[in-house]
């Protein structure tokens, strides 16, 4: 087995999640108000976990540099 796996996108042309696209991947009889509530929850869900996943990496390549310059 290849050490490098492929990953399967579901949306390689990294279109914008619609009203209509969510109601199909989900399943759900959302209204447009609703899902359209929805998608944004999503969004900024998703720019809270990047801003803590860039702040976490910032914070560990400190302790790094700091760890080398100590030595």
């Amino acid at each position: 087995m290849s050490a490098e796996k492929k990953i399967k996108l579901n949306n390689p042309k990294r279109e914008p999640l619609t009203p209509e696209k969510l109601r199909e991947l989900s399943c759900l009889n959302l209204s447009d108000e609703q899902a359209k509530e929805v998608i944004w929850s999503l969004t900024k869900y998703a720019k809270i976990l990047y801003d803590f996943t860039v702040q976490q990496e910032q914070l560990t390549r400190a302790k790094v540099n700091q760890t080398l310059n100590a030595q």
